[in-house]
């Protein structure tokens, strides 16, 4: 609850979120800290850290729970190592699925654009199916056109993949691709901040 909290405080950007987690141990910790525990930070980040209600995180939690929503922390060794290494990485994922091991295989990213020619959607198929093939794990995004065939492609030759929603977890879109989604969670994940 506490990841929550933090990852969802207004007014303080990620790098300042950041910057708190290498000073204190946790959110938990930046959560109990006493004022004088504060007292190095600016008077606005110490306003924003006042706000202690926790409803919001415990709805979170609930919902999640219900709907088989999974959390990974900054922190968590689950967490993609070469994410963590990055000025913005997210402090908290959301997923579905299994989490692939990251560090076992090259991670592949495809991406592009959603109104692609027919020979961008056979390319980016025939791509993603070699990338498995030799054993690369491939990520996209869960957008229709290029996005939906490196997923499909990947999954075509029997392995696993991993699609990026840049929306929540509890819903499917684009619609369209609800099957896609599904099969994808047959030994692959969802992932979304």
């Amino acid at each position: 609850e506490h990841w929550i909290w933090l990852s969802r405080l207004p007014k303080l950007q990620i790098w300042q979120k950041l910057s708190l987690l290498q000073h204190f141990h946790d959110p938990e910790e930046l959560y109990n800290a006493s004022a004088s525990a504060l007292s190095h930070l600016s008077a606005e980040v110490v306003n924003v850290l006042r706000e202690k209600d926790l409803t919001q995180a415990h709805s979170i939690l609930r919902a999640c729970q219900e709907k088989g929503i999974q959390l990974v922390t900054l922190q968590d060794s689950a967490y993609p190592r070469r994410l963590r290494n990055t000025a913005d990485a997210p402090l908290l994922l959301y997923y579905k699925g299994r989490l692939p091991d990251w560090e076992a295989q090259p991670v592949i990213g495809i991406v592009g654009t959603r109104e692609a020619s027919a020979y961008g959607l056979t390319v980016a198929k025939r791509l993603s199916s070699q990338i498995s093939v030799c054993g690369g794990l491939v990520v996209s995004g869960g957008a229709s056109g290029i996005d939906t065939l490196a997923l499909q492609g990947a999954l075509a030759c029997g392995k696993k993949a991993v699609a990026i929603l840049a929306c929540g977890l509890d819903r499917v879109y684009p619609k369209s691709n609800t099957a896609l989604f599904d099969r994808i969670l047959e030994d692959g994940c969802l992932l979304s901040e």
